[in-house]
């Protein structure tokens, strides 16, 4: 039987190997407690993950992380950290006129890029807002471009 100890040590081995794909999104994994098992702190984890990550209509949002059972875990484990670092990167998730900032951490956890996603581009903003012209052309009489015939 293995010990609180023993639980807490390989949660933590499953805690480094969250971190290496919550680095390219800028988070960090949260830490196991003593006194909870391995599976207990993988279910949360992922569970932490979908809810902070995978839109509400993403197929594997829909997967309940607390009941599932231990070999059920290595099935979904690998989709949903694929999906995470997918989706977090998606700029489709972002709300219009808005930026989501993404820090990509290095070993020690120190920022070593980042980048902004976002529905358009953010030089959009800073553009004059205008009218479109109609020159009018007294050689040929008529109007460059074209007028739209519905007028």
């Amino acid at each position: 039987m293995a010990t609180p100890q023993d639980h807490f040590d390989v949660a933590r081995s499953y805690q480094a190997h969250y971190d290496e794909v919550l680095r390219q999104v800028g988070m960090r994994a949260p830490q196991p407690t003593l006194g909870q098992t391995v599976n207990n702190y993988r279910r949360e984890t992922l569970r932490m993950m979908k809810r902070f990550f995978l839109p509400q209509n993403h197929e594997l949002c829909r997967v309940n992380y607390r009941g599932l059972e231990a070999d059920a875990l290595k099935g979904f484990e690998p989709q949903l950290l694929q999906a995470v670092v997918k989706e977090a990167n998606n700029p489709a998730h972002v709300p219009p006129g808005e930026f989501r900032k993404i820090e990509d951490l290095d070993e020690p956890g120190r920022v070593r890029t980042i980048r902004f996603v976002g529905p358009e581009c953010f030089v959009k903003q800073m553009g004059v807002p205008g009218r479109r012209a109609h020159i009018w052309d007294d050689h040929g009489k008529r109007y460059y471009p074209p007028l739209p015939k519905n007028r």
